[in-house]
């Protein structure tokens, strides 16, 4: 597994929005320049979330994205999968993508190589499903915790 740059900017950008869960929408705009982000990527990066299900977008003036459901239920390893795919290191590991692959020379069941990856992709999972996005904005200090009843956009 290789984290993409989508991956790494959708946890810098997410803690923004659990802190403020429960409160008006955050724009684009806002989360670009609280993490000195190009917006038009970022806006592919919250339409794949929110394609995902884990986000909600408003239009308009006092628009922008919110958690969908609580930080505390949505664990990194969703985020990461929702963002960059499986986390399986090769493609036969993976527990959701197709894994026959006509190129390989070994035999599916038996190979030493998909075994092993078969446990890093478990660590990494059990890892990435165990933290929750609550638990990262509690410990990514230098956040402003939002407040008022409206953010500056």
């Amino acid at each position: 597994m290789k984290l993409s740059s989508k991956g790494i900017y959708a946890l810098r950008v997410l803690p923004h929005l659990a802190r403020a869960y429960g409160q008006s929408p955050l724009s684009v705009a806002r989360l670009a320049k609280l993490e000195q982000l190009p917006v038009k990527y970022l806006e592919q990066i919250l339409g794949t979330l929110r394609n995902n299900g884990l986000l909600v977008s408003e239009r308009g003036k006092r628009g922008g994205y919110s958690l969908r459901i609580p930080p505390e239920e949505i664990t990194l390893g969703r985020i990461i999968r929702a963002v960059d795919g499986p986390l399986a290191p090769i493609p036969c590991a993976s527990r959701t993508a197709p894994h026959d692959d006509p190129d390989c020379p070994y035999e599916f069941e038996t190979c030493w190589l998909r075994h092993l990856m078969l446990r890093v992709r478990d660590n990494i999972s059990a890892v990435l499903d165990q933290e929750n996005l609550a638990e990262m904005a509690a410990q990514v200090h230098e956040i402003p915790k939002v407040s008022g009843s409206r953010q500056a956009q």
